[in-house]
C-alpha cells in the first residue's frame, strides 16, 4: 500500500541519518533495491504534480456544452471534430467523460452487418447445392478436394480431388452429384448451385452449361462467406479433422480412399449440432425437419418418464427399508428376539444362568 511504502522510505532516510547503510536497512526490512528506489521515483512524481493537469478546464466543458445543446445528435467523437475545427484540441475519451458525468450520452444501436444473414432459406433436400474447393497436399504438392454438399441436410452429395480446378471439373462434380441422386439430366427441377465469384464459376462454359441443362447457377455477393457459408463450414470441419491430421498424402489413390471414408463417416456417422445432433444422412433420408423436432421432442418425453418412474421407485424402495429394516420383508416377518432366547434356553447351554440372566434384563428393557 502506499503509505506503507512511505513509512519503509521514511524509515531508510531516518536510518541513513543515523549512518545506517541503505542496503543494510533495505536487507533487514525484506525489500530489494531496485524496488525501494521505484517507489522513491514515483513519490517524487507524485510531489511533483499537486493535481491533474489533464483535467478540463471549465471554459473547455462550457465549449462541450455548448456543442451538444445545440447538436443533441452528435456523439463524443464528432463534437471533439468540431473543436478541432475551431482550433482546439480535446481528447474523445475526455469529452465522453464529461458527457456522461451530465447524462448525456444516449445508447447507440448499431446496425447489424448484412453479410451476418445469408440470402437463402432451405426447406427440403436437393433443393440448393453449394460447391467450392479446397487445397490439400498430394505428394507434397499442391491438389484441390472439390465438393457439391445439400444446404437443407448438410450432406456431401459428390466430391472429387483434381491438380487444377476449372469450368469442367465444376461441371462434372454437378453431373456427379445429379447421378449420386438419381436426377437425370433432363429433369424440369434440378437443385441450384451456390458457387463463390472464382473465374471457373463465372466462366462462360459454366454458365452455358447451366442454361443448357435448365439449372440455376447463383453467385454469392462479394466479400459475404454466409452465401455460402454450409459449404465453408464443412472445410473446417474436414480440415481440422482430416487433412491437417495427414498433412500429406503418398498418393491420388490414398487420398480419393482417405477422403472418401472421412466424408461417409462424415454423412453416415457424425453428428451434426446445426442438425439436433443426427447425421446428415438420417435428415437427407427423413427430409423434414417437422418430423425430426417430433421424433426429438418424443426422445425426449420418453427419458424423463423413465427418470421419473426410476426415482419412483427408488422412493418406494427407502420408504420399505425405513419401515420394515430390510428390502421386500414385511412387518410381520421381523424376527422376535425373545422367541430366540427361549429357544437357546430349552436347548441347554453350558451357561443356562447367563442366558436366564440376559433373558430377564431384556423382558425388563422391552417391557
Amino acid at each position: 500500500m502506499d503509505t506503507q511504502r512511505q513509512a519503509v522510505i521514511k524509515l531508510v532516510e531516518d536510518q541513513r541519518a543515523y549512518g545506517r547503510k541503505v542496503g543494510e536497512t533495505l536487507l533487514t526490512l525484506g525489500v530489494k533495491r531496485s524496488t525501494y528506489y521505484s517507489w522513491k521515483v514515483s513519490n517524487k512524481t507524485k510531489q511533483s504534480k499537486p493535481g491533474k493537469i489533464s483535467s478540463l478546464i471549465p471554459e473547455e466543458k462550457r465549449m462541450i456544452e455548448l456543442i451538444k445543446q445545440s447538436r443533441p445528435e452528435l456523439r463524443h467523437r464528432q463534437i471533439q471534430g468540431l473543436l478541432l475545427a475551431k482550433g482546439v484540441y480535446l481528447s474523445s475519451s475526455s469529452i465522453y467523460k464529461h458527457l456522461k458525468d451530465l447524462g448525456l450520452v444516449e445508447p447507440y444501436a448499431r446496425r447489424e452487418a448484412p453479410w451476418k444473414h445469408p440470402r437463402y432459406e432451405i426447406s427440403k433436400k436437393n433443393l440448393m447445392w453449394g460447391c467450392d474447393w479446397t487445397k490439400l497436399k498430394i505428394g507434397y504438392l499442391r491438389w484441390y478436394v472439390l465438393t457439391v454438399i445439400d444446404f437443407f441436410s448438410r450432406l456431401i452429395i459428390a466430391f472429387d480431388i483434381v491438380p487444377t480446378v476449372n469450368a469442367s471439373h465444376v461441371k462434372a462434380v454437378y453431373r456427379m452429384g445429379l447421378q449420386a441422386q438419381g436426377i437425370p439430366l433432363d429433369a424440369w427441377s434440378k437443385p441450384e448451385l451456390r458457387v463463390d465469384r472464382g473465374s471457373p464459376n463465372t466462366s462462360w462454359v459454366t454458365k452455358e452449361f447451366f442454361e443448357i441443362i435448365g439449372s440455376e447457377l447463383s453467385f454469392a455477393r462479394v466479400r459475404r462467406p454466409t452465401d455460402n457459408a454450409i459449404t465453408e463450414r464443412f472445410y473446417g470441419t474436414i480440415k481440422q479433422e482430416e487433412i491437417y491430421l495427414v498433412g500429406n498424402y503418398p498418393d491420388e489413390i490414398s487420398a480419393r480412399e482417405e477422403i472418401g471414408r472421412y466424408i461417409e463417416y462424415y454423412n453416415s456417422s457424425r453428428p451434426h449440432q446445426a442438425l439436433f445432433n443426427f447425421t446428415p444422412a438420417y435428415v437427407h433420408k427423413v427430409n423434414n425437419k417437422t418430423a425430426l423436432l417430433n421424433e426429438l421432442n418424443a426422445m425426449k418425453k420418453s427419458s424423463r418418464e423413465r427418470r421419473k418412474a426410476y426415482w419412483a421407485d427408488q422412493k418406494k424402495t427407502g420408504e420399505k427399508k425405513v419401515e420394515s429394516g430390510y428390502t421386500d420383508m414385511g412387518q410381520g416377518e421381523i424376527v422376535d428376539c425373545g422367541t430366540n432366547i427361549e429357544a437357546i434356553l430349552e436347548a441347554g447351554h453350558p451357561q443356562e444362568g447367563n442366558f436366564k440372566e440376559m433373558a430377564i434384563k431384556t423382558k425388563k428393557v422391552t417391557h
